[in-house]
C-alpha cells in the first residue's frame, strides 16, 4: 500500500477561484484527501469547498495562512502532505503528480512548485524568491521539531524552507509551467491589494528574523 497524500489548501475568500484548483486536486490519482481551511471567509468559500467534496475545517475569523496551514495539518494523518493555494489559476492534475512524484518515490523529502510560463508577475516574484513559494509537497516527517506559531501568517513557506534546510532535508525545484496567482490588487482592488500586500511581506520579514 502507497503513502497516503492530502491536499491542505488555507483559502480567505476565495469562493471565486478555488473550484478549478480543487477539480485538479480531485482529479490527481495520488491524492487521497483534500483538506481546505476556510481562514475566517464570508464569501461562501466554505460551501464551495463543500460541494467539491472537501473536508472543511472553518475558522469564524481570519488567523493568518500560518495558523490555515497548521489546522489543516492536524486534520488529516496523512504521510505525505501536499499545500496548494487556493488561488491559482492554469493549475492542473499534471502539476499535483509533479509536485508529489519526488516525494513520493524517495527521491526527494520536499517538493517546492514555482512558476513557469504562467503570468510576468508571479513568474518573475518566485524567480526572485523561490522560497515563498506557496506550492509544495512534503513528507510528514518534515515537520518534526517545527513550532509554527499562529501569527507567522505569510510567513509559514519561508518557514518551511528554513526548517527543511537546517534540518538538512533533501529539496527539489520542481517547475509549474502555465501556473500563475490571482494578485492581490485583482481581488481587492488596488489600495487594499496594495495594504494586503504590504502586510504579507512584513510577515515575511518578521519570519525572516524571528
Amino acid at each position: 500500500m502507497g503513502l497516503k497524500v492530502a491536499a491542505v489548501v488555507p483559502a480567505y475568500n476565495e469562493a471565486s477561484t478555488i473550484g478549478p484548483v480543487l477539480a485538479a486536486l480531485k482529479a490527481a490519482p495520488a491524492v487521497d484527501e483534500v483538506v481546505v481551511v476556510s481562514d475566517g471567509s464570508t464569501d461562501g468559500t466554505a460551501e464551495v469547498a463543500g460541494r467539491w467534496g472537501a473536508r472543511v475545517v472553518s475558522f469564524p475569523q481570519n488567523r493568518g495562512k500560518g495558523a490555515a496551514l497548521k489546522a489543516g495539518i492536524d486534520a488529516t494523518d496523512a504521510e505525505v502532505l501536499l499545500f496548494i493555494d487556493a488561488d491559482l489559476t492554469g493549475f492542473q492534475a499534471g502539476h499535483v503528480e509533479r509536485l508529489l512524484a519526488p516525494v513520493l518515490s524517495g527521491q526527494a523529502d520536499m517538493t517546492v512548485g514555482i512558476f513557469v510560463g504562467g503570468r510576468l508577475a508571479t513568474d518573475l516574484a518566485q524567480r526572485l524568491t523561490p522560497s515563498l513559494s506557496g506550492q509544495r509537497a512534503l513528507r510528514r516527517d518534515c515537520l518534526r521539531g517545527l513550532e509554527i506559531p499562529d501569527r507567522v501568517g505569510y510567513g509559514i513557506d519561508l518557514l518551511l524552507s528554513r526548517h527543511a534546510a537546517r534540518s538538512g532535508r533533501r529539496v527539489v525545484s520542481v517547475a509549474l509551467p502555465g501556473v500563475a496567482q490571482v494578485m492581490k490588487e485583482e481581488k481587492k482592488g488596488l489600495l487594499r491589494g496594495l495594504l494586503w500586500r504590504v502586510r504579507m511581506y512584513w510577515e515575511v520579514v518578521r519570519s525572516a528574523c524571528g
